[in-house]
């Protein structure tokens, strides 16, 4: 399993591209092959940071969505509307157990 959390911090005059951006590619990527999860999260600290954490079947499956023409088109869209810094880290997982 793989997961991926990180965030984006987005310019305020940039916001409704932005969410019109995630939107769109959080809704292709919930559809591919080996996607568990996909999500984007307004940060309740700080109102130009969204939040990502995804989750991966396998390595094969995140290697295929890298490839996707929507992912391409999400990081041309977002690119523009950063306005700050933007961290995505991955992280292998051997296994998990729900604590709730």
């Amino acid at each position: 399993m793989i997961i991926v959390a990180g965030h984006l911090i987005i310019d305020p005059a940039h916001r409704e591209t932005a969410l019109a951006a995630i939107a769109a590619g959080v809704t292709a990527t919930r559809a591919e092959a080996g996607n568990v999860d996909y999500r984007f999260s307004p940060d309740l600290d700080d109102p130009n940071r969204f939040n990502l954490i995804e989750q991966w079947e396998s390595e094969e499956a995140m290697n295929e969505h890298m490839a996707t023409p929507h992912l391409a088109a999400f990081l041309e869209a977002i690119g523009p509307c950063l306005g700050g810094g933007a961290e995505v880290i991955r992280y292998d997982v051997s296994g998990s157990s729900k604590l709730f």
